[in-house]
């Protein structure tokens, strides 16, 4: 099965979030089980930069309205031997970053995605050929509306399934009525039935529309973004209708890059069969952060970026309760600068019991994964997570809402059966994140208990694996209802 996958990011060369991990792992994943899988990206300067790339055609064109934009495409490989076509336009890709600097998006985003998408399916139909096009997130929608909306590719792509998948559903690709023009497609696809979304255009809702199936990247925050408003943002209605072919495929974790025994980021290695390294590793955070040594209480740490969506606004409302509970807390987070502001404030006033560290740092974001008895993500809402799977590979106990992916994949520990992997609180609110730490340290202060907790963290499998064969199963689904296989 030959699959050309389509996104605006990929680690470690063009990442911003998640995304840009799934696109790392994925294809391998696929490769592994026995796939042949492509992707096709902007071509960057943070990718041309770091790979050997060759110019494979140029003198290509996409219209945009009245306008005609001339690009090349790279060819090159993943260091797993994915082959990577680059779409080159220097005036849209060679920037300095992915969407946007000093906080604000480029503000011709639009149209540096909408002509991206048009040039994936080009090049996903003339060179590619393939069985599946799948494409992710906003930024590469217009790939999966030009397959269905455009007549030249409805005919290249018809023994071909489009595929759309939704890594987060607060950004949609919503632009003005009067850039329809843009898309190259016929004004009767600007209906409520397909990119029409209250007087603008929403590409998301397109692709979702025009794909053939539709997946986000947890089962829990499917059901979450099919059912609410809330989680939804608007979509609810268009994501229920799609019925079975909208479906939750957990994401998985790299355990490539995120594996203490294999770490090389860390103080010492460690296993399941063996975790003693794991306390060197806690000496050596807690030596790092400058946080007094304690044997007696847990060492929570978290690695996010500082937004109310992640769950800072109700660690700020409550961290006076947080900071009484019998533990030390080390954040690895920047983002909202007033939320930066109250973070540095309290550090001053609990100086023995929290730490910020307020620019990302891969090494410490390894190091607190490793060093940590604990890991906090108190999240609003989390259509997958990734970084509590990394957690639990290194025998660090995440502390959660239960929402989106979270709910998938920590469940409350349990004294009486000795089941569970994490510490789990229901509602938004600060008691009950104050209640779930509280379990988590009165748990911590039991040795028996605290190493049953490590080893059902460590029998947790998130691996890529798992997540690619279940892609291709439902891929097959897909292509057989179409007739063909």
């Amino acid at each position: 099965m030959k699959i050309a996958i389509i996104a605006a990011e990929i680690s470690p060369w063009a990442k911003v979030g998640g995304l840009a991990d799934v696109l790392g792992a994925l294809p391998n994943a696929l490769k592994r089980a026995g796939a042949e899988p492509v992707l096709i990206l902007p071509a960057y300067r943070g990718i041309i930069s770091n790979v050997t790339a060759r110019k494979m055609v140029e003198g290509l064109k996409v219209r945009l309205g009245d306008s005609v934009e001339r690009y090349s495409v790279l060819h090159a490989h993943t260091p797993g031997g994915i082959p990577m076509y680059l779409v080159s336009h220097p005036g849209f890709f060679g920037r300095a970053e992915v969407y946007g600097e000093r906080g604000k998006d480029y503000p011709d985003n639009f149209r540096r995605y909408i002509f991206f998408g048009r040039a994936a399916a080009q090049i996903a139909a003339d060179v590619i050929v393939p069985d599946v096009v799948h494409a992710h997130d906003w930024h590469a929608s217009v790939t999966p509306i030009a397959m269905r909306a455009d007549g030249y590719f409805r005919e290249r792509f018809g023994r071909a399934i489009s595929v759309f998948t939704i890594h987060n559903l607060a950004f949609q690709g919503l632009m003005d009525a009067g850039d329809f023009p843009l898309l190259g497609i016929d004004r009767s696809y600007f209906t409520m039935e397909c990119l029409e979304f209250f007087g603008r255009v929403n590409l998301m809702k397109g692709a979702i529309v025009l794909s053939d199936g539709v997946s986000t990247v947890s089962p829990t925050y499917a059901r979450e973004v099919s059912t609410t408003a809330e989680l939804g943002f608007g979509l609810e209605g268009v994501l229920a209708h799609k019925g079975s072919h909208f479906v939750g495929i957990l994401n998985g974790a790299d355990y490539s890059e995120w594996n203490p025994a294999t770490d090389r980021l860390i103080a010492e290695r460690y296993t399941p069969e063996r975790p003693e390294g794991k306390r060197a590793c806690t000496k050596d955070l807690r030596v790092a952060v400058s946080l007094p040594h304690r044997e007696d209480a847990p060492l929570v740490g978290m690695v996010s970026r500082m937004t109310s969506q992640k769950g800072f606004d109700l660690l700020r409302e409550s961290l006076d309760d947080v900071m009484k509970v019998d533990m030390q807390l080390v954040m690895l987070a920047s983002g909202d600068p007033k939320l930066e502001e109250f973070f540095c404030e309290a550090e001053r006033r609990y100086p023995g019991k929290l730490r910020l560290v307020a620019e990302f740092d891969n090494r410490m974001a390894h190091r607190i994964q490793a060093g940590c008895d604990a890991f906090l993500m108190p999240s609003r809402f989390e259509p997958c997570g990734l970084t509590q799977m990394y957690a639990a590979k290194y025998g660090t106990a995440p502390v959660v809402r239960a929402t989106g992916g979270l709910r998938d994949t920590v469940w409350e520990f349990d004294p009486a059966t000795g089941k569970g992997n994490g510490f789990v609180f229901e509602n938004y609110r600060g008691e009950e994140l104050v209640a779930a730490l509280g379990r988590m340290a009165s748990t911590f202060k039991s040795p028996s208990r605290w190493r049953q907790v490590m080893q059902n963290c460590f029998a947790c499998d998130f691996s890529w694996d798992r997540a690619a064969q279940n892609y291709l199963q439902w891929f097959r689904s897909l292509r057989r209802e179409r007739n063909l296989e």
